[in-house]
């Protein structure tokens, strides 16, 4: 995969709404996270990021992609865009998010529950979205207290981003010590 500098003014040409991310193929244009990145894990299917091969684990992972977008993401950002300025701070909108993150995490430590991954015994797509979806969280408003019931997800989280590959991309993840606070919070 070629990666060129980052043109702004291409990247929004590309896309039908309008932002990045995208990805041009041979066969055509794909834009959103994890289309693309659906779109890499099956250029190389014998990474075993899809899963096995089977399509009860290849399900599985795209369960696990989407949850992160609808049941991580969204709440996440609620609670953490206000801290760097990316939208005015809400009191009641923080709450909620705080909220349905905690249910979300409850889920996700539920499922990890005698488990080293999501999906089987490797890493696959899924341990990546889920795991890229609490990043910012993780480094920016959950500190230890609001994670204190979720030691599975914590032991699963390390390992995702202890490894050499994730580090490669994303850096040292250094886990928040004090929940960070938006204006007017």
């Amino acid at each position: 995969i070629d990666i060129p500098e980052f043109d702004v003014a291409k990247a929004t040409s590309l896309s039908p709404t309008g932002k990045a991310p995208v990805l041009e193929t041979p066969q055509g244009t794909l834009f959103e996270s994890n289309s693309i990145a659906r779109y890499i894990a099956k250029l190389r299917r014998d990474t075993g990021l899809n899963g096995n091969g089977s399509v009860i684990e290849e399900a599985a992972v795209d369960m696990w992609c989407d949850f992160a977008v609808n049941k991580l993401e969204l709440p996440a950002c609620v609670w953490f865009y206000p801290v760097v300025g990316y939208m005015p701070f809400h009191k009641p909108a923080c709450e909620k998010a705080k909220a349905d993150l905690a249910t979300a995490l409850e889920t996700l430590n539920a499922q990890l529950e005698g488990k080293k991954y999501l999906v089987n015994d490797q890493v696959t797509l899924a341990d990546i979205t889920v795991a890229s979806a609490l990043v910012y969280p993780f480094k920016l408003v959950c500190d230890a207290e609001y994670l204190k019931p979720y030691g599975n997800v914590m032991r699963w989280f390390k390992s995702c981003v202890d490894q050499t590959e994730f580090k490669a991309v994303i850096g040292e993840v250094k886990m928040c010590k004090k929940e960070l606070t938006a204006a007017g919070q």
